[in-house]
């Protein structure tokens, strides 16, 4: 009979991806961008992104890039209905293992359909996506609920290379970065749905991020956050 500390660890080591409060060592060197303006969506003056209470001068244009609609509304119904497929075997879960997600299911998949994959491949030829990224062949996705939430954290580089990149379906939300050694400096970000970001650089390694919970104002605008969907795009580190 297994003890109940073995059943915790073996559930965190097979965890879609670990995640924790502590820096994560930025890897040398940069990704190379496609050649683009993709300044144009850069966190740099972007209308669904609030930086204004952010003084970090160490902070790059492409560290965080925010793209709209993305993908059509046909598209996104697609993938709602094949995710939808697949989580409703799963129950809903109150509390992730390591305490930062709540209510909510995930799953970690690497097959879909040919239509979904086609999404996919687009999805990865974005111009705000760095070039020859050699990518995990599975997707995390995560079903959250309208009372769920993710709390601040900061992805492992076991299951995140240099960037972590989401598509945002059914809902608009709120992601918010942190600074984790200047906890004042603080970007939000609204991700409506259909929309597509990219972290890298600082923001990836130095800052905690989250999504909300519950309604929340944006730039003097209420966001209402419903039942959300996520698909996570991660790249390959090796170490």
């Amino acid at each position: 009979m297994f003890s109940s500390a073995y059943l915790f660890s073996l559930a965190a080591k097979r965890s879609i991806i670990q995640r924790g409060y502590v820096s994560v060592p930025m890897p040398m060197g940069t990704l190379p961008l496609r050649p683009d303006d993709w300044g144009n969506h850069s966190w740099v003056n972007h209308a669904l992104i609030d930086a204004s209470s952010c003084n970090d001068t160490q902070l790059e244009h492409d560290d965080l890039k925010l793209m709209e609609e993305v993908i059509t509304q046909e598209e996104e119904d697609l993938l709602v209905e094949e995710c939808g497929k697949y989580l409703k075997r799963r129950r809903m879960e109150g509390n992730h293992w390591d305490q930062v997600i709540v209510d909510f299911k995930e799953m970690e998949r690497s097959k879909w359909s040919k239509d979904s994959s086609r999404i996919f491949d687009k999805i990865r030829s974005l111009p705000i996506l760095p070039k020859m990224l050699q990518y995990f062949p599975a997707l995390h996705v995560i079903e959250l609920a309208e009372t769920g939430y993710i709390k601040p954290h900061i992805d492992s580089i076991k299951f995140s290379g240099r960037l972590v990149a989401g598509l945002s379906l059914l809902s608009p939300s709120i992601m918010r970065f942190q600074q984790e050694d200047v906890t004042s400096n603080v970007i939000d970000a609204l991700l409506p749905r259909r929309s597509f970001y990219v972290m890298t650089g600082r923001i990836r390694y130095n800052y905690t991020h989250q999504i909300l919970p519950g309604d929340q104002e944006f730039k003097g605008r209420n966001i209402h956050r419903t039942s959300r969907i996520s698909i996570m795009i991660r790249d390959y580190l090796q170490l």
